[in-house]
């Protein structure tokens, strides 16, 4: 069978084009909606999965990897059939996610392309497979949380896999990792002949060269012996499995050794204490290449750890610190006494118990010895390392970063001779605790505080979080940083707030739903959400303290620390099982969604990095498809093509799927009482009954004209120099209508039927006669009507784009009729609308029920 001629081709071969060819294109177009909801739906479920609530293993795995490749093809294979092929790289990107994917379900690390030298400015949790975790994170805590860290940068995954390929030890890697996932003993052999391997080789001078390059951007002008730390970076490390001591990390190393120093912790990879720690936890060695971070030591007054949580009595409601005069190792290797402390998790911090240490010695860093031992003077031994005003700090930068991070954390710590906090690493914290987590009954205690939301919307990602309300009522203008801990308090849950949630410790929103691309983005980041909450914005106040029970979907006035508490203890009892470390790995390639704005330049082909950026780029760009449809012939004696009669002067064409309309023989017109679409019927009937359509020539001031004068041609003018027509293709429950009506172009492309889940509505508008100033104002009207209405609309110029979904079928009939009186609002409106003022009138006279009638 021949491939389907594509929209694109149609309109370069107008005068041969056949219905039944646009009818295919649009089967087609379904066929690519049902299958994004496929994969939304999938990862909403895997997601859930990693709640603690559900038990799976390896099968589940399996199918979920194969249901999701299955259905991401499809949605490729059936863009390029829309679009003449016109997206080739879209396979390539497609090829990598699987092959990515794939790697993960068999405990392998698919490597990122990215450069040998990332400066740890640019790292965070998105590139953790390029950087390791503990980089990651450290970037994550900088970029997000202002926290202070040493300059520096990391030589990436990517490095260390060309490293070990040149070095004629890749192969013997992947070796290892087999035989050790097929259970054989006696591999220590083998480890120590890679580990011995990897310190006699030579460095690519490639790669020798991008170190040396990174480092010298690191030394300050007339600075000399800069000091640096060398720190292991596993794509496990400190996640999941925290391989506490198991890696090594050189200190005090000089510039000209970091090279050395670097091929030292790459080696402390294979190791016989790492292969009896992988053992314990079923993880394969090689899972992941080593990625290692390249820091400017601080010259350190104090330094020790930090514990966000008491790991053996967390009902205490204490952080406990460890501290040592000079660096950390006393701490961190247990070979000297030191100070330790509580202090109160409580606003202000205090110190709860305090025990100082006798402080004999010190660790400090020398250049061209690395980090020696020194001796304390002894009036300074029974001082405490850490003043009080530094503790609060340090108590209330560790409770950030646990919110942040959404579990207890094990934080390591400086102090400069400046009295400056650096982090310098932040894990999870394993609470160790032999007392059972509280029961979630916690009645008395939550009965205690007001209950301003109950079981309004649905949860998109469960957990607990509390802080200020901060309402964004327009993502369009979205402020660069939260405080870290608010509450977001949105009106449409549009994925361009995506950039906030990662320092958000809730998110509430009137619209939206649990399987859209918002909840998503909040689950990836574990962001406790509710969406479709309808009155969020009119309910909770700017600056409110409110605590958000996404377990439960209730939000309470003020903090409520015993729900906060609860989460902190809960703790699956499967989450340490390899599956959930798999499913944890599998969804980082598959949910993340870097593609947001479909009017970025970014927003290509070649940038889709997950499952998820592929449908998004998918279906946006069979949208984008369907605004071309252009000229269709419209033989005679066809019963599914007709034309509407209507009261307005609108020529509409309209080609029927199946169950559009009713046709009567002879007759070459159909009337409205002919209409049998569900969702065609309310848009015209608003469009013609309901007073919308304006029939009086717009007054048109001078302005205006020179600027029409001045367009280049009419969207309703074609290159064969007839009309465009306007189209309606549908079928009982769907409509597809394309109108051209003078310069500007509307689509709306909607499913209306009495499952809410396949219900949709997407609206399209761009263009206008007038200066461009003019057609952002309708455009920025349009998106406040749409919002108003529960839409999620973006703008960006003259266009704006609409979506709502997931309505039952009332209220998909409510919006449609919305959308048909829209219509005949919008038409000429552009030219009106002469000051920003006025978009205000406007507004307010469409949602009265006014007529758009010009202003005298």
């Amino acid at each position: 069978m021949p491939p389907t001629p594509t929209l694109r081709s149609l309109l370069a071969r107008r005068r041969n084009a056949t219905v039944e060819e646009v009818r295919e294109t649009l089967h087609r177009f379904r066929s690519l909606v049902e299958q994004n909801d496929r994969v939304l739906e999938l990862i909403a479920d895997a997601g859930e999965k990693l709640g603690g609530e559900y038990v799976f293993d390896s099968k589940y795995l399996q199918d979920l990897a194969g249901a999701l490749r299955d259905a991401a093809h499809s949605v490729v294979t059936t863009l390029n059939a829309i679009s003449n092929d016109r997206y080739p790289e879209l396979l390539d990107a497609l090829a990598a996610i699987d092959e990515s994917v794939k790697a993960a379900l068999e405990c392998r690390l698919a490597v990122p392309d990215s450069p040998y030298v990332l400066p740890l400015s640019e790292v965070g949790l998105p590139n953790l497979e390029a950087v390791g975790a503990k980089m990651a994170r450290l970037g994550e805590v900088r970029s997000r949380l202002g926290c202070s860290v040493p300059e520096g940068f990391v030589v990436t995954t990517h490095a260390c896999r060309d490293f070990l390929r040149s070095a004629g030890l890749l192969e013997a890697v992947e070796i290892l990792g087999r035989r050790f996932a097929e259970g054989r003993d006696g591999l220590e052999v083998e480890t120590a002949r890679i580990h011995q391997g990897i310190l006699e080789a030579s460095i690519p001078r490639k790669l020798a060269r991008a170190i040396r390059r990174a480092v010298a951007r690191l030394v300050k002008p007339g600075e000399k012996d800069l000091l640096l730390a060398i720190r292991s970076s596993g794509v496990e490390e400190d996640g999941e499995l925290s391989f506490a001591g198991q890696y090594e990390s050189v200190l005090g190393v000089s510039v000209d050794d970091v090279c050395s120093a670097w091929q030292r912790v790459v080696a402390s990879m294979y190791t016989p204490g790492v292969l009896d720690y992988l053992r314990q936890y079923h993880a394969p060695p090689g899972c992941g290449f080593m990625a290692v971070g390249v820091l400017r030591m601080v010259p350190v007054r104090a330094s020790g750890v930090v514990y966000s949580l008491d790991p053996n009595a967390p009902e205490n409601d204490v952080l406990v610190v460890s501290a040592a005069l000079g660096l950390g190792k006393l701490v961190v290797e247990g070979g000297a006494p030191v100070d330790r402390l509580e202090i109160s998790r409580d606003p202000g911090h205090e110190v709860v118990s305090r025990r100082l240490a006798r402080k004999e010695h010190m660790f400090v860093a020398v250049p061209g010895r690395g980090a020696v031992v020194e001796t304390v003077p002894e009036s300074e031994r029974l001082e405490p390392a850490v003043a009080p005003w530094e503790l609060a700090e340090l108590a209330d930068t560790a409770c950030r970063i646990e919110q942040y991070m959404k579990s207890a954390q094990d934080i390591e710590w400086a102090i400069d001779h400046a009295g400056r906090l650096y982090i310098l690493q932040a894990r999870p914290l394993r609470v160790t605790a032999p007392m059972k987590p509280p029961e979630r009954n916690l009645s008395e205690v939550v009965g205690r505080y007001p209950v301003l939301m109950r079981e309004k919307g649905e949860v998109a990602c469960r957990g607990i979080g509390a802080g200020p309300v901060r309402i964004v009522a327009d993502p369009e203008e979205l402020p660069q940083r939260l405080a870290p801990g608010a509450v977001i308090v949105a009106r449409a849950a549009t994925p361009r707030l995506g950039g906030l949630l990662a320092g958000a410790s809730a998110v509430i929103t009137d619209l939206g739903n649990a399987t859209g691309h918002f909840a998503t983005v909040a689950r990836e980041l574990r962001v406790p959400t509710v969406v479709g909450a309808e009155s969020a914005t009119q309910t909770l106040v700017e600056g409110m303290e409110v605590t958000v029970d996404a377990e439960d979907n209730v939000v309470y006035g003020g903090r409520v620390e015993a729900l906060l508490r609860y989460q902190l203890f809960e703790r699956s009892s499967f989450a340490d099982a390899a599956e959930f470390r798999i499913l944890r790995r599998m969804l980082r390639r598959i949910a993340p969604l870097g593609l947001r704005d479909p009017t970025s330049p970014a927003f290509a082909a070649n940038r889709c990095a997950t499952y998820h950026d592929i449908i998004r780029f998918a279906h946006e760009k069979a949208i984008a498809e369907l605004t071309e449809i252009g000229w269709v012939s419209t033989p005679s004696g066809v019963p599914w093509v007709r034309r509407l009669d209507l009261p307005i002067p609108l020529d509409l064409v309209l080609i029927d799927l199946g169950g559009g309309f009713r046709v009567e023989a002879g007759t070459t017109t159909v009337t409205v009482a002919d209409l049998t679409s569900r969702p065609l019927l309310p848009v015209i009937e608003e469009l013609t009954l309901g007073g919308a359509w304006e029939t009086a020539p717009a007054d048109m001031d001078l302005e205006g004209f020179m600027s029409s004068a001045t367009r280049s041609m009419p969207l309703t003018g074609g290159l064969t120099g007839r009309p465009e027509q306007n189209l309606a293709i549908v079928s009982k429950e769907y409509l597809h209508l394309s109108l051209r009506l003078g310069y500007h172009f509307n689509i709306v492309d909607t499913h209306l039927g009495d499952t809410p889940a396949d219900n949709y509505i997407y609206f399209r508008f761009v263009g206008g006669v007038t200066e461009i100033t003019r057609r952002s104002r309708r455009a920025m009207l349009l998106k406040r009507i749409l919002e108003s209405h529960g839409f999620v609309a973006e703008g960006r110029g003259d266009l704006v784009v609409g979506r709502v979904k997931s309505l039952d079928a009332d209220a998909m009939v409510h919006r449609l009729r919305m959308v048909g009186r829209l219509i005949g609002f919008t038409r000429q409106l552009d030219i009106h609308l002469r000051s920003d003022h006025l978009v205000d009138e406007y507004v307010a006279r469409f949602l009265n029920g006014e007529a758009a009638s010009p202003k005298v």
